[in-house]
């Protein structure tokens, strides 16, 4: 592979870039299959890895003091298309057989994804404002007409 062949980071890295950090705030949690609902304490943090290419993101919930859901997320851009991957592994236990795929909007703060599987299709979305990272899940189970949402959140920036 010559330098000329080699991928070259886009405005998408350098919008998946602007995560980096630690951000933590309060979640409200929907009853779901997964959750019985109420409030938590979520921490994300993301690091930029691989030279930039991609994101690498941990996640810990508590609810009531102990630990309650851990994850762990690997975002790239598709040099193809310019989406967004998302690959997310959880303590749910559900291994991704493929990615959530998505787009920033216009003002590349705000990045939604999607991903369909067996169980239904799940949307997510991540809106930077400032010091405050804005996070809410959707997902329409099975054969359900609409969505639900499952999380919505805001957290801050730390340090």
């Amino acid at each position: 592979m010559t330098s000329s062949t080699l991928p070259r980071l886009t405005s998408v890295h350098c919008r998946l870039a602007a995560l980096s950090g630690a951000w933590s705030g309060e979640e409200t949690l929907a009853p779901s299959p997964w959750s019985p609902g109420g409030t938590a304490w979520g921490r994300h943090v993301f690091g930029v890895a691989t030279g930039g290419f991609t994101v690498l993101q941990d996640y810990a919930q508590e609810r009531d003091g102990a630990a309650a859901l851990t994850g762990h997320g690997v975002l790239t851009a598709d040099p193809a298309t310019d989406e967004v991957l998302w690959f997310w592994f959880d303590a749910i236990g559900h291994l991704p057989a493929a990615p959530s795929r998505g787009r920033f909007d216009a003002a590349g703060t705000t990045l939604s994804l999607q991903k369909t599987t067996p169980r239904g299709t799940q949307r997510a979305t991540f809106a930077l404002a400032g010091d405050t990272l804005h996070h809410r899940v959707e997902a329409r189970l099975g054969d359900a007409a609409t969505f639900a949402t499952l999380i919505v959140a805001a957290y801050m920036r730390e340090g």
